[in-house]
């Protein structure tokens, strides 16, 4: 019968070009590095080692029988990772899921930080916030980054626990030739209503609902242009001149021809949520919701988001 050992010897002679190497790397004996040797040279009923005066190397069939032997080694470490994962951490692989702006400017610094040193995987799920709980709710989700409006529990059930971040404010996002691009001052959104409106393509986005919300106040619908759902395309067509929107302060880029601005009437902001199924949560998902509060946790000027516009209150998303 073969002993995992076996092939543990074989994989270290293989690396270090000899078996007294092997021995040092295993810290076993070179007579033990023999005995398993010839062992499994026996069961096999074939050379593996070609030995010479200046070390060892493996003859052809030895090769074959170490890339197979190497799955098994690699999948045993596995096991021995992911239960030592799970004992010390609660678990061995995080699923954590956030909608596109949280996963490249919220996540990669915190998760880097809560599981520096650990033996914890990642997957990372991007979706928009219903699938996400849903997910969550599945428990195919440990947690996830979400966003919504108004108080955060409130939109939620008992089984969920929600924890507010930072709210993001919408700022009007113009081309940056616009005539009312020019100036700091909030921008009165009644001058633009025979603008053409950039939404986004699904029915949930808060700035939708918020955009047409405030414009019914005003006494008209928006004329609607565009759906899209990548900021980077909605910041693309604004810059082109042929439309305006409604755009969260954490999804602003630079290198665009336009210009955020903040506006006259109160439109609010979206609330950046972390979310997790209410009850003990494991050890890994304490330390990132540890990290994410002590990171961005508090008021826009405290927040050090990287990528994007400044968080000022009149952002410019371009150095013209």
């Amino acid at each position: 019968m073969i002993d995992l050992r076996q092939f543990q010897v074989l994989r270290a002679i293989a690396v270090n070009g000899s078996l007294a190497g092997a021995a040092r790397q295993l810290h076993y004996g070179q007579p033990t590095i023999s005995y398993h040797l010839g062992a499994l040279e026996a069961h096999l009923g074939a050379s593996l080692v070609e030995r010479s005066p200046t070390g060892a190397v493996l003859t052809p069939i030895g090769a074959l029988v170490l890339e197979h032997a190497s799955v098994v080694l690699d999948r045993i470490e596995a096991v021995e990772s992911d239960v030592e994962a799970r004992r010390e951490h609660g678990v061995s692989t995080l699923r954590i899921g956030a909608f596109t702006t949280a996963a490249s400017r919220l996540l990669p610094g915190a998760l880097r930080r809560s599981t520096e040193g650990t033996d914890v995987r990642i997957e990372l799920t991007e979706a928009e916030p219903l699938e996400l709980l849903t997910q969550v709710r599945a428990r195919s989700l440990h947690c996830a980054l979400t966003y919504g409006i108004g108080e955060g529990k409130s939109q939620y059930g008992a089984d969920l626990h929600v924890e507010t971040l930072f709210d993001d404010p919408y700022r009007l996002l113009l081309p940056a030739g616009h005539s009312h691009a020019e100036g700091a001052e909030p921008v009165d959104l009644a001058l633009l209503a025979d603008e053409g409106w950039i939404i986004s393509s699904g029915s949930y986005d808060p700035s939708d609902h918020t955009l047409f919300a405030t414009c019914h106040s005003l006494g008209f619908r928006p004329r609607i242009v565009l759906r899209a759902d990548n900021y980077s395309v909605i910041h693309g067509f604004v810059g082109a001149g042929g439309a305006v929107a409604l755009v969260p302060e954490l999804a602003l880029e630079k290198g665009h021809e336009v210009v955020a601005r903040a506006t006259v009437q109160g439109i609010g902001a979206r609330r950046i949520q972390f979310v997790t199924l209410a009850g003990r949560r494991p050890p890994a998902v304490e330390r990132l919701s540890a990290e994410l509060h002590r990171q961005y946790g508090g008021d826009v000027e405290s927040r050090g988001i990287p990528g994007g516009a400044d968080g000022c209150e009149d952002a410019t998303a371009d150095s013209t």
